[in-house]
């Protein structure tokens, strides 16, 4: 009969060793791949919920024509961007939230959340060149709409309370980045021309 023969500590140390080696390898790859994901998910979901917007107020004619001095006409729809400044109840961990929502003045909260994007791996900022986003560190929520013409309209606060009220006739570059570790990001383009134009670079 055969005695077996177990592995000698030296041989258990280099399986290890190499089982070490592999996993040094193959986590950062994993996360590095995870992160891109996320970014990749996130800029598609936003430009979608854009396009969506645009489709929104130009199907209904509810563009938005607001100002505080006249007290005119304000869409029914926009997307609310909360940057990174919403703390989870148990954790107080930070996430990017945005939403589309739907302005009902009669109605208790008059903002209505149609739908909604969260990620507490991805944030957005302004690419150069670009202001759409009012504060990118996330102190305050930015709103953004579309006016007759095409163009996009930007302000913070909320849709009663304006503040930083701003057009943008020109293009816009919004960028969706790892909050951490990670160079990688996408390009939200949008553009007045044509009306409603979002692209995903």
């Amino acid at each position: 009969m055969k005695r077996f023969k177990g592995f000698t500590l030296q041989e258990m140390a280099i399986v290890l060793a190499i089982l070490a080696i592999l996993l040094a390898i193959a986590v950062p790859n994993y996360l590095a791949m995870k992160k891109r994901a996320d970014v990749d998910s996130i800029a598609t979901q936003f430009a979608a919920m854009i396009r969506e917007l645009y489709e929104k107020v130009d199907s209904e004619m509810e563009y938005d024509t607001y100002s505080s001095a006249t007290g005119g006409h304000m869409s029914k729809y926009y997307i609310r961007i909360d940057n990174r400044q919403i703390p989870d109840p148990v954790t107080g961990e930070k996430s990017l939230k945005i939403q589309l929502i739907k302005f009902d003045a009669t109605s208790t909260p008059s903002e209505i959340v149609l739908k909604e994007i969260k990620s507490k791996t991805v944030k957005l900022q302004n690419a150069p060149g670009s202001s759409i986003l009012m504060d990118s560190a996330g102190a305050v929520a930015t709103y953004i709409t579309f006016k007759s013409n095409g163009e996009i309209k930007r302000f913070t606060g909320s849709v009663l309370a304006r503040g930083n009220v701003e057009t943008f006739s020109a293009q816009n570059r919004i960028e969706v980045i790892p909050v951490s570790g990670s160079n990688y990001k996408k390009t939200i383009i949008l553009d007045s021309v044509p009306p409603g134009s979002v692209e995903v670079q």
